[in-house]
């Protein structure tokens, strides 16, 4: 019996690791081409925000979206983004390079993001 129970808790914990992972995979593709998110997770989960690229308009965050960035992507291939400290584009800035992602964002960088523009960079 004990070593059937053993099975069935690894097959659960097997199974519950793949399905993590395909829904990480899946929320990074939940980026359009040609636009800029970031996600308010590690791994590309919980979205916060996403934009078209090629605006310079520094756009804040607000509510609970705000200080709140731990993966970001950029999937335009001609745009480079800026995510800015403060709002209005102030303080501290992290570039998103075009065709780039970060998955986990350095402790010092995380939930820190209260404002971003989607082209020119930082």
């Amino acid at each position: 019996m004990r070593v059937k129970t053993a099975i069935a808790a690894t097959m659960i914990v097997g199974a519950s690791l793949l399905t993590t992972q395909g829904v990480a995979n899946a929320a990074l593709s939940d980026c359009n081409s040609n636009n800029m998110c970031m996600w308010g997770n590690n791994d590309f989960r919980w979205m916060i925000g996403e934009r078209a690229h090629g605006s310079n308009t520094w756009v804040n965050l607000t509510g609970d979206r705000n200080d709140e960035m731990d993966s970001w992507a950029n999937r335009s291939a001609t745009h480079t983004g800026c995510m800015a400290e403060n709002s209005n584009g102030s303080g501290d800035r992290q570039t998103m390079h075009r065709n780039d992602n970060d998955n986990n964002v350095a402790p010092w960088n995380s939930d820190e993001i209260s404002s971003w523009r989607t082209t020119n960079g930082c």
